[in-house]
């Protein structure tokens, strides 16, 4: 057998600790903030179980995410609707059919409500598979019911470990986004050190001011002196859909900008309360899980082709290859320069540009300000006024999901 040494060259102590307890115990939890190494132990124990002869499974809750977890683990990963063979009215495995595997491996767990994990247990016959649980529990919670990480965590139902320090090598970037669960933006005081990949700008009082410059950005700045493509390296994220600085108006005034300087094309004038048009190039993202078509909620894409006349769109989505969508279905593919940090949970860009502006306060805190700048792979750009901006980091918002895991303890 070889040596355990051979998988846990390179780790720090907690990820030793993480790897021995996820290859020891039947379930068993790993957490951590951005940039502590979760992804680095899973490709780890992925070869550990292989090399055994075991066969393990890998999946997540969003095609995004599992994406990711694939590319880095470099064996083939699935969301948990497709693991569980979901038609889009029932799960086809369950207790009778159960997941043919040895290990089951299901990252970004943050994401994961009581439903789908309640249909993801019932398909694992836990006598003879092993479970690991990974995942950020200070991300924002699921969209759904309940907050499974969270509780398992704090209710000490499963073998857990945290992983606590942030590896030399996720630079800046990480170290600041985790100041921020502990209060802190980094670069609002003029002693902050500045670094390439993370930079605050709090001077947007008004919000047509903070367009403006986002603009600004797109049409001299991130391409020019930064070297990224406009549509597929940069993500702009904000808590809500409205308002000047929400996720509909962002993306009327960017797709102008994009199809302009990208593809040299004008196009028309959105008309008040109308959807917007998608021409070719546009990025755009499924908002509905779409079991005809095979695309799933929060699936990226850029349209290849679009044809009103008849009602033709092709759209070659990242994790799914390209897809003729009719007007039937057209309804569920809308813009993505913008997002909102909810519908981005689970993907990562090298630039992610987030805006926390006051005039959006009251959907501004920790959790959200934290899972938006950990969307960034390469660079954060954090844009707003100070108020916005400080409030952001400061209001740590009382969860009140009220589930039997978290008062099992209370019981």
């Amino acid at each position: 057998m070889t040596d355990l040494a051979t998988y846990t060259d390179g780790m720090t102590a907690c990820q030793r600790a993480a790897f021995a307890g996820a290859i020891r115990d039947r379930m068993h939890v790993i957490s951590g903030p951005a940039g502590t190494g979760k992804t680095f132990v899973i490709a780890r124990l992925v070869r550990y179980f292989e090399d055994r002869g075991l066969r393990v499974v890998l999946t997540a809750p969003t095609g995004k995410a599992a994406k990711r977890l694939e590319q880095v683990t470099g064996k083939r990963a699935q969301t948990i609707h497709r693991l569980l063979g979901f038609d889009g009215k029932v799960f086809l495995r369950g207790p009778d059919d159960p997941i043919p595997a040895d290990v089951v491996i299901s990252d970004e767990t943050s994401m994961v409500d009581v439903p789908l994990a309640y249909h993801l247990f019932r398909a694992i016959d836990l006598a003879s598979t092993r479970v690991i649980l990974t995942g950020d529990a200070a991300q924002l919670p699921p969209v759904g019911p309940g907050n499974i990480l969270r509780d398992v965590i704090r209710e000490r139902l499963v073998p857990t470990t945290i992983l606590d320090e942030v590896v030399r090598q996720a630079g800046a970037l990480r170290h600041n986004s985790l100041e921020i669960l502990n209060g802190r933006m980094v670069g609002m005081r003029a002693s902050d050190a500045a670094t390439p990949d993370w930079r605050v700008i709090p001077r947007f009082d008004d919000p047509d001011d903070l367009l403006n410059y986002l603009l600004h950005l797109y049409q001299s700045v991130l391409a020019e002196k930064l070297g990224y493509d406009l549509l597929r390296d940069v993500q702009v994220l904000v808590p809500q859909r409205k308002g000047v600085v929400g996720v509909e108006n962002l993306n009327i005034a960017l797709q102008a900008v994009a199809q302009k300087k990208v593809f040299g094309r004008d196009i028309e004038p959105v008309r008040a309360n109308r959807r917007p048009r998608l021409y070719p190039g546009d990025k755009v993202i499924q908002v509905r899980n779409d079991y005809t078509l095979d695309v799933m909620n929060g699936h990226v894409g850029y349209v290849v082709d679009a044809d009103e006349r008849v009602g033709r769109w092709i759209v070659d989505f990242e994790d799914r290859g390209q897809v003729e969508v009719d007007d039937k279905h057209i309804a569920n593919v809308v813009l993505a320069y913008a997002c909102t940090v909810h519908k981005y949970q689970g993907s990562e860009v090298p630039c992610a540009i987030s805006i926390f502006h006051s005039s959006q306060s009251f959907m501004l805190h920790r959790n959200l300000a934290y899972t938006a700048v950990t969307r960034a792979r390469k660079q954060a750009v954090i844009l707003g006024d100070s108020t916005g901006i400080q409030r952001a980091v400061r209001v740590h918002r009382a969860d009140d999901r009220i589930t039997l895991l978290s008062v099992l303890e209370a019981a």
